[in-house]
Formats: C-alpha cells, structure tokens, sequence
C-alpha cells in the first residue's frame, strides 16, 4: 500500500514532516540527485509526543547518513576496530553505551583492535582477557569485554563475515560480593532521617538521595527528565537502564511534593546550572554532608539497604528485583514492566512502615 503525503502536514524538520497525531512521520531527502523516502511509525509505542519527535528526527538523520555513506557490502578484509566503530555508531546513547565504548578503547583495542575480524578466534579473546586479570581488573569489569563483543560478533555473523561467535563458550565467573545489610530497616530508616535534615531547605537534593533510596542507580538518577514523570499517575520512567530497556516505576507521593516544589515542563529533572541543557554530573560533595552523619554512607549502598530491608518484610524475590530495575531473563518477560511497577510499590511501603515508626 502506497504512503499517503497528504497525511503528513506538520513539519517536523528539512524533509520530516508528521500526521495529526504526530505518530506516524514521513522522511523525504535527495541524495545526489535521486530521492528517497521512508515512513517512520511509532504507533505502537507507548512514548509521548516529545520522545516520538526526538525518536523521528534520530532515525531520519541515520537513514540520510546511510545514503549518503552506503556499507553495501562489508570488506572481508575489515578489522575490529573499522567494524566496532560502525556498531557502536548506530547504538542507542546511553550511558552504557559511553561506559562500552571506553571499555574497548582501553582494555580491548590494544590486543584486539588491529585484527581483522575474520581472524579472531577464541583464544585471542581468553588472551585479551588474561591480560585484563594481570591487570588486577576486578572480574565485573572484565566480564565488560564479553558484553561488548558479543553483540558485535553476532552483528557480524548476520552480515555473513563470520560463521562462528568466538565468544560463544566463554564465561567468566563473578564471585559472590554482595553486601550482607544486618538491621537493614534500622539502617533505611537512619539514612531517611540523615538525607531529610541534611537537605531539610534544599528539596531539589533531597529528593535525588530519595530517589536513591528507592533503588535507583546514580546515572538513572541524574538522566531523568521532567517529561518522564507522571504527576497525575504517581509514576516516573527511567529511559536510560543498564539492561537497555525502558521501566517504569511509582512515584511515592513524599518525593512526588519534593519535585513540584521545582518542577519545570522540559530538560532535566537535576539539571546543571552551568549548562542547563545537561544534567549534572558531580554529587560528591552533597553526598560528603551526609557522610559526616553517616561515614559508611554511599549512593550504590543504599540499594542494598531496600532490598535488605524488603527482605526483612518478607517481600518475594521477583518484586525484590523489580524494585531495583533488574533484568531477569528466568521470568516471563511479558511481565517484567509490571515488576517493576509492583517491586517499586512494595519497596514504598517497607520504607513508609519503616519511617512512619520514628
């Protein structure tokens, strides 16, 4: 079925235009002299309209940038590096994205780097990693190398380069190294009391260390923007996860009053006052003034402490990782977003019990 032009009368950008309901958007360009099209549908999504937009003008750019440097066929010859480099440059942006990107560019590029791709086998992959361990990497790091080539070596059989995944068969083991939290719902409640009268006139910090104490990790944290919340629902979406995907979670109506005491309609939740199209970056020093209460005091600790303390109240595993956005891939992934949703809501009510006692 033919794409109807007359549908598309927003413009969007040079060439993007969408429908009434800016869902669906029509892309057209001329690339040395020959025009190309293409329709960009986003019906299905659950994205507001802002996110649509953003989604639409990323992908117009890329197929652009693809006509105008066509791969048609990729070069037998190519190494890792030239292949890697073209992987991560269609990748989302995350920050894991950065976070991989840096990984390779020390630990893995000089061992790996100049090879071509055709050539890398296993073994040149247990040496790169035995040269991390001499390194004295700890093994979540190093492990960090498989989670890079992996999807690049998939990316590759796909494009019929290789046969074979050369990382296929490789494991390194992670040793057990979680905190065990003794008295976690004393410890929650002494780190709610120590983030209130350290930030008792300063709601825009108080709230981010709540935050923290529901879970989240640093960088979901400070990449939360103001659309993403939701006021009139109590829920909130982190976009930027380490597992990739967008979750959902509820908003506890303590930080929820927090933030309208400063809420703006768009940027960044906890946006720099340097640039205010970025967020910030450095916490360190607010995290110091809790320290003087709380020496052991960190941000990752805490999400030990709710699960610690959603444990002492005899909270189910499932939801326990809900609460802390994990991905399990052993339950039904038709049913991790309601996870997320019920792991945050039981999280909110341990500490509510558990605060609501002071």
């Amino acid at each position: 079925m033919g794409i109807n032009k007359k549908e598309f009368v927003h413009k969007v950008d040079t060439g993007l235009k969408a429908d009434n309901a800016y869902r669906k958007f029509f892309f057209r360009c001329i690339v040395e002299g020959k025009e190309y099209s293409k329709l960009f549908d986003y019906s299905d999504k659950g994205w507001d309209k802002r996110t649509r937009v953003s989604q639409a003008k990323t992908d117009a750019k890329s197929f652009r940038d693809k006509k105008i440097n066509p791969v048609t066929e990729i070069n037998e010859n190519i190494k890792l590096d030239e292949f890697i480099s073209e992987f991560f440059k269609y990748a989302p942006e995350t920050t894991w994205k950065q976070t991989k990107i840096n990984h390779y560019n020390n630990y893995i590029e000089p061992h790996l780097g100049k090879k071509k791709v055709q050539a890398i086998k296993q073994m040149h992959i247990k040496e790169c990693i035995k040269k991390q361990e001499e390194l004295g990497l700890k093994p979540r790091t190093i492990k960090t190398t498989l989670e890079v080539l992996n999807p690049v070596f998939k990316e590759a059989m796909v494009n019929r380069l290789i046969d074979f995944n050369p990382c296929d068969g490789i494991t390194i083991k992670i040793p057990k190294t979680k905190k065990i939290v003794v008295g976690a719902s004393e410890q929650l409640l002494e780190i709610f009391n120590a983030i209130q009268k350290v930030f008792e006139d300063d709601p825009f910090y108080q709230s981010l260390y709540f935050f923290a104490l529901q879970g989240r990790r640093k960088s979901e944290i400070l990449g939360l923007k103001w659309q993403n919340i939701d006021f009139d629902k109590g829920t909130y979406l982190i976009e930027d996860t380490k597992n990739g995907e967008h979750q959902m979670f509820v908003l506890p109506n303590y930080i929820s009053e927090l933030l309208k005491s400063f809420n703006s309609p768009i940027g960044y939740v906890y946006e720099s006052r340097i640039n205010k199209e970025e967020p910030i970056s450095n916490i360190e020093k607010q995290t110091k003034k809790i320290k003087k209460i709380l020496p052991n005091f960190t941000l990752h600790y805490m999400r030990n402490v709710v699960v610690s303390a959603m444990a002492e109240q005899g909270v189910s595993a499932t939801l326990m990782s809900g609460a802390l956005g994990h991905n399990n891939t052993n339950t039904l992934s038709k049913y991790l977003s309601l996870n997320y949703g019920k792991g945050s809501r039981e999280a909110i009510k341990v500490i509510e019990k558990i605060i609501q006692k002071k």
